[in-house]
């Protein structure tokens, strides 16, 4: 059978455009992550997370049903504000397709210029009117604005009869009976004397203002033929139940973020009223890509009124924003796509329905590969922000004696550490020689980074806002300091990672929103800024400063991420001396010499030593297998010991199994300590000794 360049039959032609369909939605949903990232705070990320992935199936099936039936509301309505001025419209099916993709692109576009596909669709690809595509979106735009008072109003009296009226929405309710007379004037009496004005005035009917003397006068038509129709009752029912629909949906989207948060009401006449800010909000004119931003200001704004906090409003908001448009977008998507394959430019033409080329065919697959490839990349940055849940506690697993238990019973001191063999990541501390283990935190929020204090007495550690915090977001931890006699906790900062002590005990360094170094005076409470990207680091504004270690002489050895990668020693007026692309870069006690992790033999890393004054870096440390893929390396206060964590395989820090080992400074590699013996995550080690070995 001759091709002549095309594929024959109905199941190719449904199969490329199946492609052509899931490449597109696959596309949207790559662009949906990626604003998303760009949108949320970094110190909300695992809140927004935590939301998303807690978020009930049933209540976002509700939003699917709620999103269907209004488009389908609204396909009936524009149809029938069409047939009021055409002659021949299109099928409810057609503009049903048109109806979705114009919901995708009012969201996506800023200032409502998505309302133009609408236009575009039904003038190019059904040979509809411009005028009467013109009228019918105005008509239908003006009685959203009617029904949505009517719902405002209705609403305040449910505030009344609840004893809980807010008096703000009178004003809304006259501002936007206000806008509808405006409108409503607008479509009517002035485009009728505009006309009128331009016949009456010679050099008004030259060139383009001509055009568009005639383009009023058929859209004047068009509205008139509207007005006669005696649809008013059907358009207001219609409009009524596409905003019944539309915000039946939102709110039990609402309700399936809210709910983790006690804080916040779910009461309908409390919730709407904040569900329709943010829809206003995203309609302002403002140049927002999917409304990002936007739609987050104006719902929390209204929720923080109502008495939530401002952080968990823009959570809930941001939350609610991600899961209705993975919906929106995904039909909007499908709609697009398979109005573009039905009509092709003009009327559908039944004909050609099982035909299409291999043109086609090839760009349907060549669209989902790369949209594929684009999810896949942005999958990947959501990944480097750190596990998304929590990891296994795991279990306890036997100890293998060693010869060199005699190495511990010499020591006199303690080892700190974080570990999640509890359910998640808590302080525990295990005394040396008598190898006591002990839990010293029992927070439900993570906790991880101990640092003990040069006398021994306090360890000071990070701990998480949230439940579950991965260690890849540095923004999301506050600073807390145990006195390891009393047991007693103190608030040291709010909004500071990785705590470390001053070489007098009586400072404490910590990073603060990524970009800084902030030192607090234990005596005094004051907070000083003593290194900052782009301001005393000659480094750009945004880059994180990680793991920051400032040494007795005020040099800063750190680790350069978002940016760039580097590890660095920062010396004075913000001088930068890179040594290296590793991580974890600290001094040894008194500044004695540098050391890091860095590319290695086994297992790709290793412990590198550096010379403090030409920063001249060797291999000074590689474990022996299988825990060969060292992290986390100390050396205790007497300058003798390496403590370190090590996994057999895995590399993330607070989700692979870590086991925390101990290396005297100087003896053989295989005279190496395993100090912990559990499948679980152990990580952030620190060790103190009373007396060398």
């Amino acid at each position: 059978m001759p091709l002549n360049g095309q594929l024959q039959g109905l199941p190719t032609s449904m199969l490329s455009r199946l492609l052509i369909s899931i490449g597109v939605s696959i596309g949207l949903l790559g662009i949906l992550i990626h604003f998303t990232l760009a949108s949320a705070e970094p110190a909300l990320w695992s809140s927004l997370i935590s939301a998303l992935l807690a978020f009930p199936a049933a209540y976002l099936l509700l939003y699917l049903g709620a999103s269907l039936v209004r488009t389908y509301l609204q396909s009936l309505r524009y149809r029938m504000l069409l047939q009021a001025s055409e002659k021949s419209v299109p099928t409810l099916f057609h503009v049903y397709l048109v109806t979705l993709s114009r919901n995708m692109f009012v969201d996506m576009l800023p200032a409502r210029l998505g309302e133009l596909s609408y236009i575009a669709m039904l003038n190019r690809g059904c040979r509809v009117s411009g005028e009467s595509c013109v009228s019918s979106l105005a008509i239908a735009f003006v009685f959203d604005l009617i029904a949505l008072g009517v719902l405002l109003i209705v609403l305040m009296l449910m505030q009344v009869a609840g004893g809980d009226f807010q008096s703000w929405m009178i004003g809304v309710v006259l501002v936007l009976g206000l806008l509808v007379m405006f409108l409503l004037f607008l479509l009517y009496p002035a485009i009728s004397l505009a006309n009128k004005l331009i016949s009456r005035v010679g050099w008004l009917q030259r060139g383009l203002l001509s055009k568009g003397s005639d383009l009023l006068g058929r859209i004047e038509d068009a509205l008139k033929e509207s007005a006669k129709a005696g649809i008013t009752g059907r358009l207001l029912g219609l409009s009524l139940g596409v905003r019944a629909a539309k915000y039946f949906g939102l709110y039990w989207l609402f309700v399936g973020v809210a709910d983790q948060f006690p804080e916040i009401s779910t009461a309908l006449a409390r919730v709407l009223p904040a569900l329709i800010s943010a829809e206003a909000g995203a309609s302002l004119p403002v140049p927002a890509f999917m409304g990002f931003g936007t739609y987050e200001a104006g719902g929390t704004l209204a929720l923080t009124v109502l008495g939530a906090s401002a952080a968990t409003s823009l959570m809930v908001m941001l939350a609610m924003h991600v899961l209705s448009q993975i919906i929106d977008y995904l039909l909007g998507g499908i709609g697009l796509v398979l109005f573009i394959m039905k009509t092709g430019g003009g009327v559908l033409e039944t004909s050609s329905a099982g035909r299409v080329s291999w043109k086609t065919a090839a760009a349907g697959v060549t669209l989902l590969v790369i949209t594929s490839l684009f999810v896949v990349y942005e999958i990947r940055v959501v990944k480097k922000r750190g596990s998304l849940v929590p990891p296994g506690q795991g279990e306890p697993v036997a100890s293998v004696s060693s010869a060199h238990n005699d190495t511990l019973k010499r020591m006199d001191g303690f080892l700190v550490w974080s570990s999640n063999r509890s359910g998640n990541h808590d302080i525990y501390l295990r005394s040396f020689p008598d190898g006591r283990t002990r839990r010293l935190t029992t927070h439900p929020h993570t906790e991880y980074f101990p640092r003990i204090s040069p006398d021994g007495s306090r360890v000071v550690f990070a701990r998480s806002h949230e439940p579950w915090v991965s260690q890849r977001n540095v923004y999301a931890w506050d600073v807390w300091m145990l006195d390891l006699r009393s047991g007693k906790e103190r608030l040291l900062a709010k909004n500071g990672n990785v705590p470390t002590w001053s070489s007098n005990g009586k400072k404490v360094n910590f990073q603060r929103n990524g970009n800084q170094v902030v030192q607090l005076n234990l005596k005094t409470n004051k907070e000083t800024i003593i290194y900052q990207s782009g301001v005393s680091v000659q480094v750009p504004p945004k880059t994180e400063l990680q793991t920051p270690h400032v040494g007795s002489k005020g040099q800063l050895a750190v680790t350069f991420r978002n940016t760039m990668r580097a590890t660095a020693v920062v010396g004075q007026g913000g001088k930068v001396n890179k040594v290296g692309k590793g991580c974890q870069l600290s001094w040894a006690p008194g500044d004695r010499f540098l050391f890091k992790i860095d590319d290695g033999k086994r297992m790709g890393n290793a412990v590198h030593k550096l010379n403090p004054e030409t920063l001249e870096s060797k291999v000074w440390f590689d474990a022996p297998l299988p825990y060969s893929h060292e992290y986390f390396p100390v050396v205790a206060n007497t300058s003798d010991v390496l403590v370190y964590g090590a996994s057999a395989e895995g590399h993330e820090h607070d989700t692979a199994d870590y086991e925390i080992f101990l290396w005297v400074i100087g003896q053989s590699l295989n005279q190496v300590v395993r100090i912990t013996h559990h499948t679980g995550n152990d990580c952030w080690p620190d060790i103190f000794l009373n007396r060398p070995l």
